[in-house]
This record gives structure tokens, sequence and C-alpha cells, in this order.
């Protein structure tokens, strides 16, 4: 029984909470055409010129006022995915022309002696065998002054 009495006591509550709901208000073609042209000349307007548009649109300055405020979300949302789309095309083509420039490298040619380009590796791999050229010249021509000394004594 006590349980009773809640329920018919949330129904009522529940019929008075839907009751204060304002119903969806659809703007007109007509005013919905007003308000983007003024939007374009002033997209914040101020509280006389909300009542202003209020009156000459048949509308509440409050209704004007959120109008004004969805529109400017709106055209920021906009802008915000064409900017970004920008940026994707942008990055995409940076991308892609990285990738052709790192194909290009690996077929690069020495202007001198047409082989390969000196990079940081084949620079050191180059002086490596060098050093090692060296050392073995050395190794040479100390073995030929040693016969050449051996053979004139």
């Amino acid at each position: 029984m006590g349980s009773g009495g809640n329920n018919s006591g949330d129904e009522e509550a529940s019929n008075t909470s839907f009751s204060r709901k304002k119903s969806y208000h659809r703007h007109t073609a007509q005013q919905t055409l007003h308000l983007e042209s003024f939007f374009k000349e002033c997209p914040h307007p101020d509280d006389n010129q909300r009542r202003q548009l209020g009156r000459d649109l048949g509308l509440d300055p409050k209704q004007i006022k959120f109008w004004f405020q969805n529109k400017r979300t709106q055209t920021k949302a906009q802008t915000d995915r064409a900017d970004n789309s920008a940026l994707r095309n942008e990055n995409e083509r940076i991308y892609c022309e990285n990738m052709a420039i790192r194909e290009a490298l690996k077929n690069v040619i020495c202007p001198s002696c047409g082989g390969p380009p000196f990079g940081e590796e084949a620079r050191e791999h180059s002086l490596q065998m060098l050093q090692l050229e060296n050392a073995h010249l050395k190794d040479e021509a100390s073995f030929h002054l040693i016969s050449v000394h051996f053979f004139c004594d």
C-alpha cells in the first residue's frame, strides 16, 4: 500500500516536470534566411540587435541568442573539419614527397666517380678500407725495404 502511494507521487512529479518542458520550435524558412543574412554581416549581435531581430521575426530575444550561439558553433565545426581535411591532404602530400626523395637518394651517384654517394656509413666503410689498404702498402713497402737492404748487404 505504501509503495502505491509512492508510485502515484512519482507519476505526479514526472507529469509536472514533463509539462514544464518547452516544445521544440523550428524556425520558418523566412526566419532562417533573415538570420543567416544577418549572421554574415554580424555573427555576434548585441542585446539591441537581438531584440530588433526578435521583433522583426516574431521570436524571443533568447531564441535569437541561442540561434546565433548554435550557428557560430556549427560554423566553427565546419571550418575545423575543412582545416583538418586540408592539413591531412598536405600531410599526405609531404609524406609522398618524402618517400619519393628517399627512393631517389637510393639511386644517387657520385658526380666525380660515378659510384655510390658517400653517406655516413659509406664514408666510414671507405675510410676503414683505405686504412687497411694503407697498412697493407706499408707492410709491402717495409718488406721491400728489408729485401732490398738484405740483398744489398
